[in-house]
């Protein structure tokens, strides 16, 4: 029988393994991928050469847009132990492509560094970021999922906060307007006994203001909302629908 895979070469193979220092790239594994066997001539491997994107059609996380050469590219593996490459493709929608790209570029990181003798607690003071307020994981600026507990990484308002804001403000805006065009002018006729029609009379301008109000509502509104996330530690949140 055929084989459709596109598998990645030894060298490759060799050069995943090399590049993170014999270590799983799950940050939250890093175990050693090779050791010294019972019998003196041979060694025990757990490590895996994994495909980010799979290596043959129906795979997780597979890319029909790559050919050939690209799925056996070394950009598109990830040096990891047995465990974690198994954890990968059997739960790939909790592992996606850019969580697993990251690990790839933090392990090699993670091991130029120690090659050079950086310690990592200097790396991450020189980073700018946060500590994961679940599993306490640093994660630096920009990063979108914790790579501790997978928790997304809200930089902003999400999209139920926008159209909440923009329903309330859009409500705010017409009780403004109904209250100074028909409660206000009703008002004014019952208690001095005036004849001030609704709308102050102004007809289509009264319309025109109403809208003006909307707009100015809702631009305030959304201000309001920006300015609350500007410089703000992000919010870490599992297991949300925006």
């Amino acid at each position: 029988m055929a084989n459709n895979r596109d598998d990645f070469t030894e060298n490759t193979k060799r050069i995943l393994q090399g590049r993170v220092g014999n270590r799983c790239s799950n940050p939250n594994c890093r175990c050693l991928t090779s050791g010294p066997n019972f019998h003196e001539e041979k060694v025990t491997t757990i490590g895996i050469a994994a495909h980010i994107t799979a290596a043959s059609e129906n795979g997780p996380r597979y890319n029909p847009l790559l050919d050939s050469k690209e799925r056996q590219h070394i950009s598109n593996g990830i040096w990891l132990c047995a465990t974690c490459a198994t954890l990968i493709d059997k739960d790939e929608k909790s592992y996606p492509i850019e969580l697993l790209q990251k690990w790839k570029i933090d392990a090699e990181a993670s091991c130029r560094h120690e090659l050079e003798g950086i310690e990592q607690s200097n790396i991450e003071e020189a980073k700018e970021g946060w500590l994961c307020g679940h599993c306490h994981t640093f994660v630096e600026k920009g990063q979108t999922i914790c790579t501790g507990c997978f928790a997304e990484v809200i930089y902003s308002a999400t999209g139920s906060e926008i159209n909440e804001t923009l329903r309330v403000a859009f409500t705010r805006g017409l009780g403004f307007s109904f209250i100074l065009f028909i409660l206000i002018p009703e008002i004014l006729n019952n208690l001095f006994k005036i004849n001030i029609p609704y709308g102050w009379g102004m007809g289509v301008y009264a319309l025109i203001l109403t809208a003006i109000f909307v707009l100015v509502t809702v631009k305030y509104s959304f201000f309001l909302l920006r300015k609350k996330y500007h410089n703000s530690p992000p919010r870490f949140v599992r297991n949300r629908n925006l």
